[in-house]
């Protein structure tokens, strides 16, 4: 597992399901239907302190696990695939890629 925090920028179905996503000058196609669930943002590495009853989005995040792979093979038999996950910030539409799983 690759630990990444690191911004990207990714495509989303009519249902906001990720469907593809730009990551270091690649792009990468979602191969299999993504799994999304709610996880605890950690508030403790972004700030000090959180603002008490601001919210429910303050202390969880939307995440999505995804099998993908790059966009750049001949065929798609050719191209790994690999696991990664993204969390989604939904206030301010920001995803960021956090784990690889190779």
């Amino acid at each position: 597992m690759l630990r990444v925090d690191e911004k990207v920028a990714v495509a989303v179905n009519q249902g906001g399901e990720p469907i593809g996503f730009s990551w270091r000058g690649g792009n990468y196609l979602v191969s299999a239907k993504p799994v999304r669930w709610f996880a605890r943002r950690e508030w403790w590495i972004e700030a000090a302190r959180v603002q008490r009853g601001i919210g429910a989005g303050v202390l969880e995040v939307e995440m999505w696990r995804l099998q993908a792979s790059s966009s750049k093979a001949a065929s798609e038999a050719e191209a790994p695939r690999f696991q990664y996950e993204l969390v989604h910030t939904t206030e301010n539409n920001l995803w960021k890629l956090v784990r690889v799983y190779s």
